[in-house]
């Protein structure tokens, strides 16, 4: 796995929400499901129990501009909360990539941001590969820190 680990395994010592706990097997699925999906933007949802995400539910992209938006499956995205609340398991973040720009979410991906109780992590191809993660609430962008929990 080739994460800027710098970015990723930065140390917290803000507030609790403005941090989130994730698996490195986690972060290794989300490479692949960025890399395998572009030029199109990938997308899914996030979960897990107890503030740790350790489950990633790819969702088909089903945008008009699948290169350059996202727009999850409307079936995807019942099925994967009914297999969430089969788990026990909560919808913890919400990712999509930017296959050929940097990972900060555009006016659209504000816009659209549908769940404030989420995390949104968005993967950049280019220049490098790089993963960040923000919290968008009626417009507002703040990132938060990826806390990465290894042996979860």
């Amino acid at each position: 796995m080739s994460w800027s680990w710098t970015l990723v395994r930065t140390a917290c010592s803000s507030s609790e929400a403005s941090r989130i706990r994730v698996t490195p097997a986690v972060l290794e699925r989300l490479e692949r499901e960025a890399r395998r999906a572009a030029p199109r933007e990938c997308c899914g949802f996030l979960a897990g129990r107890r503030g740790l995400i350790e489950v990633v539910y790819p969702l088909r992209n089903a945008a008009a501009r699948p290169t350059v938006e996202y727009f999850a499956d409307v079936r995807d995205v019942l099925e994967a909360f009914r297999t969430m609340r089969a788990r026990g398991e909560e919808l913890l973040g919400i990712y999509h990539s930017h296959p050929a720009s940097a990972a900060y979410p555009s006016a659209t991906d504000v816009e659209r941001a549908y769940y404030p109780e989420a995390v949104y992590f968005i993967i950049s191809l280019q220049p490098t590969l790089d993963l960040r993660a923000y919290r968008i609430i009626s417009g507002k962008v703040e990132a938060v820190t990826i806390e990465v929990v290894e042996g979860a």
